[in-house]
């Protein structure tokens, strides 16, 4: 029963629209901005849900033995379901936004849509993820905007912090994402993909994930010797530590749950640390 449950979670993208909100949410904090209304939330939510599950509506390959491919053909109603309802919270939310949130949100769902549909109109790969390198990229600068730009677009920001927590989100969405792709390795190498854990292979790739890791901790100590916010560093240390452990757990178990629940929950973790440290010193 336990595990019917997480997998309904986790293979729903329940989980991963939490960590999208929480993960804004930790912008708002590191900013020291107050947060945003209930409407935004749950556009943010319910994108999210309607990407995972319209991807997943379509998906038909993925690594071996795959407990979410498999938990996905045998719930396509069920997609559909929650399709639906992440297009009917978005359609709740869009009343509280201004023009250029819509002009923004407008691009983010194109390249959304061109990340999964073949629709690119150039040579014989069409979609952005068949893309190795661009794939990556994309994946991580659409995360970061959606969290990190978007809750505080209305807001007056000092652009020296703000680009200091874009950054580092960009370079921790990165890690989360090449961990990801090292995953599909095999299936992106027959599927003639070649991303950047393809073109490495594993054991570089792993120590790309750690340089990077390495570079999301040197920017939190920087960012506090000019800005002196010593929760938050210890929040973002602890982060790296916990992502580095889960990398490390990603070695020996190849699994839907580890990288879902452990990776993707890294976003869920290091906002739940800025909000019970970060705020408290």
């Amino acid at each position: 029963m336990a595990k019917k449950i997480a997998a309904f979670i986790l293979f729903s993208s329940i989980f991963i629209g939490i960590c999208a909100v929480a993960f804004c949410m930790e912008t708002n904090f590191l900013l020291h901005l107050p947060l945003n209304g209930i409407s935004f939330y749950c556009f943010v939510f319910g994108a999210t849900l309607a990407q995972y599950n319209l991807h997943y509506l379509v998906k038909t390959s993925a690594v071996k033995n795959s407990e979410r491919l498999a938990w996905s053909m045998n719930h396509k109603q069920l997609h559909k379901i929650l399709l639906a309802s992440g297009i009917c919270l978005i359609l709740f939310s869009f009343f509280s936004f201004r023009l250029h949130h819509f002009i923004i949100m407008a691009i983010l769902a194109v390249i959304a849509f061109l990340y999964t549909f073949p629709v690119i109109p150039v040579g014989k790969k069409k979609r952005i993820k068949d893309y190795g390198f661009i794939k990556i990229i994309t994946l991580a600068l659409l995360w970061t905007l959606v969290t990190v730009w978007f809750p505080v677009v209305n807001f007056a920001v000092d652009e020296k912090i703000f680009l200091f927590v874009f950054f580092k989100r960009f370079v921790f969405m990165f890690v989360l994402c090449l961990l990801f792709d090292m995953r599909d390795i095999e299936i992106d190498r027959e599927e003639n993909i070649n991303t950047i854990a393809v073109f490495l292979d594993k054991k570089k790739s792993y120590l790309l994930a750690y340089l990077s890791l390495i570079l999301f901790i040197i920017l939190s100590l920087i960012q506090f010797y000019f800005f002196g916010d010593k929760g938050v560093l210890i929040a973002m240390l602890l982060s790296g530590v916990a992502t580095f452990f889960t990398i490390e757990l990603t070695k020996k178990l190849n699994s839907d749950y580890v990288y879902l629940a452990g990776i993707d929950g890294m976003m869920l973790l290091q906002a739940v640390l800025v909000y019970l440290i970060g705020l408290k010193f």
